[in-house]
């Protein structure tokens, strides 16, 4: 179990931004199969009863604009919560495979960016529209990734619309259909079931193709949000100290430079341990190397 733990940590840290979405996600929807199991075991409530409460813990009140001032931070949980096994997978496959594209045109600032974007504002936009509209009567709560993969699908079939995928390894499509097919399912479904959701995906899309326009004409409709995220990472950044180091002969302090050096041996080591983790597992590291991750593990 150890050892596959380390695989994850060495999986995500040395990921890129979609490798780190998708294992977001899938934690999610991992930590949610334990709160069902432990729930269900502790209350002999049915998988129903379970998967309600821990939606109603993450998800985003909808028609309920009260419940959402008391719980604000499911504007931002609900985007990475799934209702089952196969709404996360199509997203998780979608994300992953038009994300990839994404990357080849764009930034991962850029897909981080558009994917809380997406996100964010089309679940702001359903707290004030289920408020108002009489067409959302009961109250429910919106969860999965859906706004969000939605931007980074329109994001970039709109901005490279005649560009050929093959489906399934054999029929090229131009992505421009692809995004339109997308979009025009959710206008066909809109009136017959989850329309919360359907809307929600139109306005990601909405957004994705605003990112496609925008940046054609020099514009970065992500900037503003980086900003955002990299102000709250700052917070949780930590800086480094001035050291001293202490010898027999003579006691002297670090300089900058000195301690700077240091710090680049350090981080080059951990990249070559956590690089042979990936390759052949965490039993294939010495102790030496086995010491010197739990000591950075424990930082």
């Amino acid at each position: 179990m150890r050892e596959i733990w380390y695989d994850i940590k060495a999986q995500f840290r040395k990921g890129n931004t979609l490798i780190k979405l998708i294992y977001i996600n899938g934690g999610m929807y991992i930590l949610m199969l334990l709160f069902q199991i432990i729930y269900e075991l502790i209350t002999n409530a049915s998988p129903t009863e379970s998967l309600h409460i821990f939606h109603s813990i993450t998800g985003l009140p909808i028609n309920n604009f009260f419940e959402f001032i008391i719980k604000p931070y499911t504007l931002l949980s609900h985007m990475f919560v799934h209702y089952d096994f196969w709404h996360i997978i199509g997203n998780m496959l979608f994300l992953f495979f038009l994300g990839r594209l994404f990357l080849h045109y764009f930034s991962e600032k850029q897909l981080l960016g558009l994917y809380m974007l997406g996100g964010l504002v089309a679940g702001g936009s359903l707290l004030v529209i289920t408020s108002l509209s009489p067409m959302f009567s009961s109250p429910n709560y919106a969860v999965g990734a859906s706004a969000a993969v939605m931007s980074i699908v329109t994001g970039i079939c709109f901005y490279i619309p005649n560009t050929k995928i093959r489906l399934f390894g054999v029929f090229p499509v131009k992505l421009v259909f692809i995004g339109a097919f997308l979009i025009l399912q959710d206008f066909l479904h809109f009136d017959k079931s989850n329309t919360a959701g359907h809307l929600a995906h139109l306005i990601g899309a909405a957004i994705g193709y605003w990112h496609a326009a925008a940046f054609r004409q020099g514009k970065d409709i992500t900037q503003g949000i980086n900003k955002i995220i990299n102000s709250i990472s700052n917070l949780f950044t930590k800086k480094a100290k001035m050291k001293v180091v202490y010898n027999q002969e003579n006691v002297r302090r670090m300089t900058d430079e000195d301690y700077n050096t240091q710090q680049k041996v350090t981080q080059e080591e951990i990249d070559q341990i956590l690089d042979k983790i990936s390759a052949s597992g965490y039993s294939s590291l010495t102790k030496r190397e086995k010491q010197i991750l739990n000591q950075y593990s424990d930082k």
